[in-house]
């Protein structure tokens, strides 16, 4: 719910740069509290919002490599085999 509600504010215009602002944070913090009956902070959120843009940074990242893809039908990722091999040789390396 809480990836619904940030899109939601950011269709409505808020978070006009990089970040949202004090009002926007309120939207977000009482339509939460609304949908789930839950009371987080404002701190709590922001840590999950600065969790998913991470996460959103490395998705971004992987599907910009040459040969790879995303597929909307399977919400996976979509790469060729020699892509696959690459990858997995690579982190057996580093574990």
């Amino acid at each position: 719910m809480f990836y619904d509600i940030c899109i939601k504010a950011i269709k409505r215009g808020m978070r006009p740069n990089t970040h949202f602002n004090k009002a926007d944070w309120k939207f977000v913090i009482q339509s939460f509290i609304e949908q789930t009956r839950l009371s987080l902070t404002k701190a709590q959120l922001k840590n999950k919002w600065d969790g998913i843009k991470k996460v959103w940074r490395v998705w971004k990242k992987l599907i910009s490599e040459i040969g790879v893809g995303w597929n909307i039908e399977l919400e996976t990722i979509s790469a060729t085999d020699e892509w696959w091999k690459e990858k997995i040789l690579v982190s057996c390396h580093y574990q």
